[in-house]
């Protein structure tokens, strides 16, 4: 270290001297042989690495050489009936993929599309009655929380009814004005269940179920529109579009130029009553309530009106007419003399607005004269 400082102080104070050739090609010849070294340690390594690299190497694997490609869109996959037919609901995306997924016929008829949409609405109902019996099971001691899970309970049965008709009964016999009745009852069924449950959505279960009937609602709202559009256009898909209304400008015409021109108001006449409801009850060979007069109402039966005639006199009364209680006529003797009331208010404990109806049903009802 002294050697070195002294030497530097000396090259600090004194004039350079010119180097000794000698000295020139000492200090290149060691330069020259370091590189060599280096550069032979450099390919060394880099032998040893690739020799590294064959012996653990593996053959590619089947995913690797056949990469997954992306999923084909639905104009490769779904038969163009059904895009065309799609194109008479207004949620055309979810109508392709629901029918894409369903047990479609192969080049199916305009009629069988419109059968697997109802398919699918009845299924997916199936799985929503489910959820809600799942919240009735779980909320003993929370009364708003059972209300609306029984009232859901019970629309969605009505919509379960409403789509088998549609399906299975009106469509089949060219009925097809009913089928639409039929599956727009339905339809309005599910929104019901959805609009109980908003009053009463306090646990992550009833915010599932209402976020599944929205979906549900969306392929019911597609298998009415197409119905819509077979109602009017028949098999000819080309002409199907998304249904419009009044608030688009469009008026449906009826047989006599004006919606609901067919409709005929009054009485129905020759009417002979089944049974008869009065205020003096089985004096006269009569019941003495209007439920009990539904009662007696055969279950099921479609080829004939069931006439229960009212007399005069106030009935202070709630009336429920069952789903299975089909045709019911209430005759009375006119507006002010037969009378109905009820008292039920939303708010009490265990009653919702769906419950304040003093004369409610659930199948066909006429009311005449009351």
């Amino acid at each position: 270290m002294t050697t070195l400082t002294t030497k530097l102080t000396s090259i600090t104070h004194y004039p350079r001297k010119p180097r000794n050739f000698l000295h020139i090609f000492m200090a290149s010849l060691l330069s020259f042989s370091l590189l060599s070294l280096f550069l032979f340690l450099s390919l060394s390594l880099s032998l040893s690495s690739s020799a590294t690299l064959r012996i653990n190497h593996q053959p590619p694997t089947k995913q690797e050489q056949n990469p997954i490609s992306k999923p084909p869109s639905f104009a490769t996959t779904t038969p163009p009936g059904i895009l065309q037919a799609c194109k008479a609901t207004r949620l055309q995306d979810t109508c392709v993929s629901s029918l894409s997924n369903a047990n479609v016929p192969q080049n199916p008829t305009p009629l069988q599309i419109i059968q697997s949409a109802i398919s699918v609405s009845d299924t997916n109902l199936k799985t929503a009655q489910s959820m809600v019996k799942s919240i009735l099971e779980s909320s003993a001691g929370n009364i708003d929380r059972t209300t609306a899970a029984k009232n859901c309970m019970e629309v969605l049965n009505n919509s379960q009814y409403r789509i088998t008709r549609s399906a299975g009964d009106a469509l089949p016999r060219g009925k097809i004005k009913d089928a639409r009745a039929w599956m727009s009852a339905a339809l309005l069924y599910q929104y019901d269940c959805s609009n109980a449950l908003k009053y009463a959505n306090d646990t992550s279960l009833t915010n599932q179920t209402m976020s599944f009937l929205d979906t549900l609602m969306s392929f019911s709202s597609n298998a009415l529109s197409m119905i819509v559009s077979y109602d009017a256009f028949g098999n000819d898909t080309k002409s199907w579009g998304p249904p419009k209304t009044e608030r688009d400008g469009v008026w449906e015409l009826g047989s006599g130029g004006d919606f609901g021109s067919e409709l005929r108001g009054g009485v129905p006449s020759n009417l002979t009553p089944d049974v008869t409801v009065c205020k003096n009850g089985n004096d006269n060979g009569c019941y003495k309530t209007v439920q009990e007069a539904v009662n007696t109402a055969p279950d099921n039966e479609w080829g004939r009106r069931y006439v229960i005639s009212i007399k005069e006199g106030v009935y202070d009364e709630i009336v429920r007419v069952p789903l299975e209680k089909k045709n019911v006529v209430f005759l009375g003797d006119g507006m002010g003399k037969t009378v109905i009331t009820g008292s039920l208010t939303a708010g009490q404990p265990g009653i919702s607005t769906y419950n304040t109806a003093t004369v409610g049903r659930g199948g066909p009802l006429d009311l005449a004269g009351c």
